[in-house]
């Protein structure tokens, strides 16, 4: 008669428990990891980025404009230099709009979470004299 080893099985059995949850087999929503957390914090900075980027590639094309405007005007290409003096000009204005309404945005959400700081700080606070008092 085969003698069989269980000790290699029951190995294997409690280190599958231990990879597999019995809670992710049930169909339980898995607990928030880093990973997670890491994608939520990405795409709430994702509007953040996209303007910083939006502006970035604005002051690329402001500084192309002035750069071909100095060659131009090396150039005494007079037509053309008067030309991209005026779409830099142009570009320049817009740039400066965006900034500052980008500028203004931040502000706000900056007082918001100064606020909600303050709120919190307050709680804390009520909470700390309330333990003291007791």
């Amino acid at each position: 008669m085969m003698k069989i080893n269980l000790f290699p099985f029951a190995l294997f059995f409690l280190g599958a428990c231990f990879a597999f949850p019995f809670e992710s087999w049930a169909g339980k929503d898995k607990p928030t990891d880093s990973f997670t957390q890491k994608n939520t914090a990405q795409n709430k900075n994702g509007l953040k980025d996209q303007k910083v980027a939006e502006l970035k590639k604005k002051h690329n094309r402001i500084v192309k404009i002035f750069e071909d405007w100095q060659q131009a005007v090396a150039k005494e290409n007079q037509k053309t230099a008067a030309a991209l003096h005026q779409e830099y000009l142009k570009e320049q204005q817009e740039f400066q709009k965006k900034w500052k309404s980008w500028e203004k945005e931040m502000q706000a959400h900056l007082k918001k979470a100064e606020k909600a700081i303050g709120d919190e700080a307050g709680k804390i606070q009520g909470e700390m004299n309330k333990a003291a008092e007791q």
